[in-house]
């Protein structure tokens, strides 16, 4: 969950903060990474600890395991820096929900991930250790309302060690890819919990692979997030190192990103140079970097023109003929629907907002994706 937003409120200082995350994978050993990325000062935590949610906030009792930092039970985060708990033993089940605790002595403002779609708790006092719920309301929806503005505090990865697991693939991308509409229901209310993004959908479908294809699936996008600058957090070309590159046994990338960069008045030439940047960059990490062409912004009225489209449509162009992607995931052919306002629009059944598909469009993106660009082709071909 890459952090893309600073908050200063609520108050922390002597809470304890219970984030809900889901492993795509099965293992037998976790370890949790905290940051303070967009944060502008230190933040202390006294405790930390990692088990099977339970209801609500609750934690299934015996599984609640304390967390340590290179021994210790504490540790303080200077604003912009981040930090691994050490390893643990821990049986992983894929896409059971795990609760990460963290008692916080200290914190004058909060790095959060804002499009968290999910409910996490917050409670008075050091309640780190408790698998109780009690004291434990939900985190305050940053606004506006009825937004999916759900925020995660400080947890930025838990990494899974699984042994048969042949890798993980990194969703690099910004909010279609974190998944804002995709969990609106037809009144168009946020149903909150419900792990509906295209991701979502192509990690069930990775997992349901042979062992020796499957792989974990870890969602790095940002809402708002650009190629070329601070649309909305850090750029796609700021944070790939932290986000990306530095993920433990990633080998692909999904790059989707593009949309923002068009609309905050770069260049086709401009956002290809920063894509082309990416590619060199994923490729000297020796992984593989699969391509997303630019999805249809067309509505009648605001928010799009015929220049904004030309641009779209020359980044799409290069992505298909030129672009040195190990592979190309084509959402603009699938999603491309009626002209409004002079520029194709997402099709009717799949549109939310004219930006953002809704909970079928999302659905058909992650069935659309062909996963034979994730195999581990000579581990294929040998039967192994």
């Amino acid at each position: 969950m890459s952090h893309g937003l600073r908050l200063t409120t609520p108050a922390v200082s002597g809470t304890t903060v219970r984030m809900i995350v889901r492993p795509t994978i099965s293992g037998d050993q976790l370890r949790v990474k905290l940051e303070n990325t967009m944060g502008m000062s230190p933040v202390a935590f006294s405790a930390a600890y990692v088990g099977v949610r339970g209801e609500g906030a609750g934690v299934l009792a015996g599984s609640n395991r304390q967390l340590s930092f290179g021994g210790n039970p504490g540790l303080t985060l200077a604003g912009g820096a981040g930090a691994y708990s050490d390893p643990i033993k821990f049986h992983v089940q894929a896409f059971r929900e795990l609760a990460v605790s963290l008692e916080v002595v200290s914190a004058a403002d909060i790095s959060a991930h804002q499009v968290g779609l999910t409910t996490n708790y917050i409670a008075a006092g050091a309640r780190a250790a408790s698998a109780s719920a009690d004291g434990f309301a939900p985190v305050p929806e940053f606004a506006p309302a009825n937004s999916g503005n759900l925020p995660f505090y400080w947890v930025a990865t838990v990494d899974v060690r699984s042994p048969s697991t042949t890798g993980a693939i990194v969703l690099f991308g910004d909010s279609i890819t974190d998944g804002r509409c995709s969990t609106r229901d037809e009144q168009g209310i946020v149903q909150p919990n419900r792990y509906q993004r295209w991701g979502d959908v192509l990690a069930a479908r990775v997992a349901a692979l042979p062992e020796n294809q499957s792989k974990g699936v870890s969602n790095q996008g940002i809402a708002g997030n650009r190629i070329l600058d601070r649309g909305n957090g850090p750029s796609a070309l700021e944070r790939i190192e932290r986000d990306v590159l530095e993920r433990a046994g990633a080998t692909h990338v999904v790059l989707f990103e593009g949309t923002n960069d068009i609309t905050g008045g770069f260049t086709a030439d401009q956002v290809i140079a920063g894509t082309q940047e990416i590619i060199r960059r994923v490729h000297d990490a020796g992984m593989k970097i699969i391509g997303v062409t630019v999805i249809p912004r067309g509505r009648i009225g605001a928010g799009w023109s015929a220049t904004l489209e030309q641009h779209r449509l020359a980044v799409n162009a290069w992505m298909r003929s030129e672009a040195k992607f190990d592979g190309l995931i084509d959402f603009d052919r699938l999603l491309e629907g009626p002209v409004l306002g002079g520029s194709p629009s997402i099709k009717p059944e799949f549109n939310c907002d004219f930006t953002h598909p809704n909970t079928a469009g999302y659905r058909a993106m992650g069935e659309f994706i062909d996963l034979d660009l994730f195999y581990n082709v000579g581990t294929w071909r040998n039967g192994k």
